[in-house]
């Protein structure tokens, strides 16, 4: 959420309470810091390419326009994993022009090799807009918004149906077919912010009457009926805490936690009368939450953390100043737990423990801190191109691998937040880390400078998978002049992953140019997908014989730097 946006809403807020304890901060704990001897025998190297498979495994890569039904001028752009892993709901979308696009949504069973393209029964002149459909976590439901932009029929609201399209239902309305909701999208008004509870039953989302503007906080079922009013506010957020109760920001700049009847349970306040909460996180497990706060006004935040039972506040544990236009990007939840990982000026601390303790980890210019996924270590980017891993007791600081330096320009496009654009990945096993690094084409050797928007066109960025004890370094994507490749998402078990490609021909020229499905244990997967009508799809998975559509396309690795390497390790 832009800083502005929410100074917007401290100005508008006006309640409080004296200061929170300042947090306990431990410095005389373990602290790590970088040093010449703390590379566990693995040495940096220039150039980053081997000719090893990993972990003799098969790769693959295929792009989607080589997948999907090809028709001129569509392209992918954007791609959601089923919760198991097994199904990839694929958006395919073709721009007519600046208010006219038209969007696709297919359904691609990886364990099948079969796709299928979900029928709404809109027709192709309907000029609309859908970023991106999402699955529910249950994985029987899926869910996108809709919007439309016209002089008297502008608004944008959640759809959700099964994933072959049956059941199809606008939340909060009578709407059961999509053109109804496109024609009616201004009576609608305006749905944001759609979150699942725990057990996919309900959701809950804000909705703003399209007549005063004025949001609310709705709960409804997870079919999208029996919509019920909560509680009002600017910029409520909601949150489930469990499956019956919610978090909400109010206008008067608290945090109350309400039931589905919006009775207040408990509230969070600031304990300065002057400041003024105005946005939250919970951990995954529910047992903190951290607080954002300000001084109407001003800039500057900072923020708070508490037990969900309202005990051990404590502040001091990040802040923001004017210069920065988001919030909540330096605090990191352990996953599945409570610990929360915050970097300050490069500086990795800790929050743990009851009583929220907080402790210096790592001391140096720490920055892109990742949590591997049993919360037992904590991958980083020291000196802009080096990652690191670390215990979150502080010991055994590795060195993983180095990657070239790609320029904030390119990460600077990929600001939507559906990209998730990271410029490294772990996967959900924690066995593999995915990142892209800027090579000199003609080389292969890693760019050590940051370059300027007008490089972009004479570097390539390939991506890299690399095993996160440093090993098997491997080359997913080829070195192309002008092409950077990022990871998209991985798949839950961490067997696939999607990303996708931008082209630089010239500084103000580029395009996204593909989006791929990469697979790790390719060796007897097939390269033809079978086109068939989704439900049977769902229904079975050894149904039907229809068209064939055939992957031939390899992905060629530019092995020049291989050589060159080799010889040099030699």
């Amino acid at each position: 959420m832009l800083k502005s946006i929410l100074i917007t809403m401290l100005l508008l807020l006006s309640t409080g309470i004296a200061f929170a304890s300042p947090v306990s901060e431990d410095q005389n704990s373990n602290v790590t810091q970088l040093n010449n001897t703390q590379f566990n025998n693995t040495q940096f190297n220039n150039t980053q390419l081997n000719n090893t498979q990993l972990n003799n495994t098969q790769l693959k890569v295929m792009q989607f326009e080589e997948i999907l039904p090809k028709e001129e001028g569509f392209s992918v752009s954007y791609a959601s994993w089923s919760p198991d892993g097994q199904y990839l709901l694929i958006t395919s979308s073709k721009s007519i022009s600046l208010s006219h696009s038209i969007h696709r949504h297919y359904l691609l069973d990886t364990k099948s090799r079969t796709l299928g393209e979900i029928d709404y029964g809109v027709k192709e002149f309907n000029s609309y807009s859908i970023p991106g459909a999402e699955w529910s976590p249950s994985g029987d439901k899926i869910y996108f918004g809709v919007s439309k932009v016209e002089r008297t029929n502008t608004g944008y609201c959640f759809v959700i149906c099964n994933p072959d399209g049956t059941n199809l239902k606008c939340i909060g309305t009578n709407y059961t077919d999509l053109s109804s909701i496109l024609e009616n999208i201004g009576n609608i008004g305006f749905q944001r912010k759609l979150k699942w509870s725990p057990d996919s039953s309900k959701i809950t989302f804000e909705w703003e009457n399209p007549e005063n503007h004025s949001t609310k906080v709705y709960t409804a079922s997870r079919n999208g009926t029996n919509a019920r009013e909560l509680s009002s506010a600017t910029y409520p957020q909601p949150v489930w805490y469990d499956s019956d109760k919610i978090f909400i920001t109010t206008d008067e700049g608290s945090v109350d936690l309400i039931n589905e009847s919006g009775d207040l349970i408990q509230t969070f306040q600031p304990e300065d009368n002057d400041e003024k909460y105005c946005a939250f996180s919970l951990s995954p497990d529910r047992k903190k939450i951290l607080l954002v706060s300000g001084l109407p006004g001003s800039f500057d935040l900072q923020t708070y953390i508490s037990n969900t039972d309202g005990s051990e506040l404590k502040g001091k544990i990040s802040y923001y100043d004017g210069t920065e236009q988001r919030i909540l990007t330096k605090e990191y939840w352990q996953p599945n737990g409570s610990c929360l990982l915050v970097n300050q000026n490069g500086n990795l601390y800790l929050v743990e423990g009851n009583e929220n303790k907080k402790s210096l980890l790592y001391k140096g210019n720490a920055s892109e801190p990742q949590w591997v996924p049993d919360g037992k270590k904590i991958l980083f980017v020291e000196g802009k191109n080096k990652l690191y891993s670390i215990n979150v007791d502080g010991t055994n600081l590795t060195f993983i691998t180095s990657f070239g330096l790609t320029s904030s320009y390119f990460w600077d496009l990929l600001c939507d937040p559906l990209d998730e654009a990271k410029k490294f990945s772990i996967s959900p096993s924690g066995d593999l880390i995915v990142f892209t690094s800027a090579l000199y084409p003609d080389t292969g050797k890693i760019i050590e400078n940051e370059p300027g928007p007008s490089k972009c066109k004479n570097i390539a960025a390939p991506l890299f998978v690399v095993n996160s004890d440093g090993s098997n370094l491997t080359q997913i994507t080829p070195t192309i002049k002008g092409r950077h490749d990022i990871l998209r998402e991985w798949s839950p078990n961490g067997e696939r992953l999607t990303i996708r490609s931008i082209i630089f021909s010239s500084e103000s020229d580029w395009e996204y140019k593909e989006s791929s499905l990469v697979e790790f244990n390719a060796t007897n997967s097939s390269s033809i997908w079978k086109n068939m009508p989704v439900k049977e799809i769902i229904e079975s998975e050894e149904s039907g014989t229809v068209d064939n559509v055939q992957s031939n396309k390899s992905s060629s690795i530019n092995t020049s730097q291989v050589t060159e390497n080799e010889e040099k390790s030699k």
